[in-house]
């Protein structure tokens, strides 16, 4: 981790004393009812016409022998542009800012800004850590990514995932915010064996817009 960037040594510290998809994707799955079967096609289809969506929650971490936790605010308006804002889960100031377009981020740390043409990159090289966010804004609506094949998908009776393995990352839904096939996730867990990093959010509010 690079001296200069607190946004997960603050959390870390603090961590102790605290707690649009452009198409369906067509993966294989496990055998599942047929009915269960359209409503994950439903669900695609249906979240490919967000416009926007804003998920605001908690997020925990665990990266080989660090960890971190903090509130997340995530705005996302159409497929690449979207801002985060990162803040200290006990006072909720704002420890991090992050902007991107599909070719432009800028991370603001620190009273520090860095920039790069990769979000994922630019959190790898600037904070040490590897966070999966072009995945993360197709999975945390509980569907999968459209730029890589799907591996496996576990499907509930309702037509939503249990478990979705896809770019090297194994995502698992334990909670939904409502009953029905299109019901958003509330407690989500990533984890990736390759690299010993574990992720779980937990949605306090979704706002969305089609």
């Amino acid at each position: 981790m690079k001296q200069g960037i607190v946004v997960f040594a603050l959390c870390t510290a603090l961590l102790g004393g605290c707690a649009t998809q452009d198409k369906a994707a067509t993966p294989t799955t496990t055998a599942t009812p047929a009915s269960a079967q359209a409503a994950w096609q439903q669900r695609q289809t249906e979240f490919a016409r967000m416009t926007s969506w804003r998920l605001q929650g908690r997020v925990g971490m665990q990266f080989r022998d660090q960890s971190a936790a903090f509130t997340l605010s995530w705005l996302q308006q159409g497929k690449d542009q979207y801002e985060m804002n990162i803040k200290n889960p006990l006072t909720g100031s704002v420890m991090a800012y992050l902007q991107g377009t599909s070719s432009d981020v800028t991370l603001q740390a620190n009273g520090k800004t860095y920039r790069d043409a990769n979000a994922e990159r630019l959190l790898q090289s600037q904070m040490g850590v590897s966070l999966p966010l072009e995945g993360m804004k197709y999975w945390v609506r509980g569907i999968p990514s459209p730029d890589s094949a799907v591996e496996q998908v576990k499907l509930d009776a309702q037509g939503r995932p249990e478990m979705l393995q896809q770019a090297g990352w194994h995502v698992e839904y334990t909670g939904w915010q409502g009953n029905g096939w299109n019901a958003l996730p509330e407690k989500i867990n990533l984890s990736r064996a390759v690299e010993n990093t574990k992720v779980k959010v937990i949605a306090k509010e979704w706002q969305t817009r089609y």
